[in-house]
């Protein structure tokens, strides 16, 4: 039974924000429970799985298959994902009164579309992650001037390097 009090979820979007809008994005998305499945990193260099390198792959499918975007600096991390994406343009267009539609073109949709990717191809795997490969939220930080750009782009490119291992 649905409980309210229960089963809540509170957004970490941005209340009122058009997530559809041009501008630049970062995005975290987890492994579930945090666990090290993507890859493991030794002496600064990481290392994926097979669902690391999955990871991968989709993303960059992502980028061709939504013509408004563009991707920038990614990396995958052993138990997290990060990435830079920049909307180019608005593809939403109005709904239809009376018909309930979950907008194809904002960025939860864009996460939701890699996400479901990754998860459909880990399944097929005999090896697969029969576990879960995501965590069902992600975090987002939108981007709103040039130096915050600069950071996040050297906050990717040294994610590795930087990394100390899983902590909880």
């Amino acid at each position: 039974m649905f409980d309210p009090k229960k089963h809540h979820r509170k957004s970490t979007r941005l209340k009122g924000y058009d997530y559809a809008s041009m501008g630049y994005y970062f995005i975290t998305v987890n492994s579930k429970d945090k666990r090290c499945i993507f890859g493991e990193i030794k002496d600064g260099i990481m290392y994926p799985t097979i669902l690391g390198r999955i990871i991968e792959e989709e993303w960059k499918i992502t980028g061709e298959i939504r013509k408004n975007i563009i991707l920038h600096e990614y990396v995958v991390m052993p138990n997290h994902f990060h990435a830079l994406v920049e909307i180019c343009y608005s593809e939403n267009k109005e709904n239809i009164p009376g018909e309930f539609k979950a907008p194809a073109f904002t960025l939860s949709a864009l996460v939701r579309s890699f996400k479901g990717a990754v998860t459909r191809r880990n399944n097929a795997l005999e090896i697969g992650n029969k576990k879960g490969v995501w965590h069902r939220n992600f975090d987002d930080r939108i981007i709103r001037d040039s130096r915050g750009l600069l950071n996040v782009k050297k906050y990717i490119k040294d994610n590795v390097k930087n990394w100390k291992g899983a902590t909880f």
